[in-house]
């Protein structure tokens, strides 16, 4: 059962990762693109700036669970199940 689950979870960890980067790459592109417009556009900044953070989270998230499945230690695990 082991070996099914294996190679979704590479395949979603990936994912995962591939979208966060893609995520950081869109917001700093807003940032910088709408810094040139002054006050119009400040919520989109704002906005762009928490997705920044949300794809920090998104990489630390996909690298830590990629990190997990290809050594086979269930670190998450014993840390989030441990209270």
């Amino acid at each position: 059962m082991v070996a099914k689950i294996r190679p979704y979870g590479i395949i979603i960890m990936s994912l995962i990762l591939i979208f966060s980067f893609i995520h950081l790459g869109v917001g700093i592109a807003i940032i910088s693109k709408d810094r040139s417009y002054g006050g119009i556009f400040h919520p989109e900044i704002g906005l762009s700036a928490a997705n920044i953070v949300i794809s920090f989270f998104g990489m630390l998230v996909g690298t830590i669970g990629l990190f997990c499945i290809l050594t086979d230690q269930k670190l998450l695990g014993k840390f989030l199940f441990n209270f």
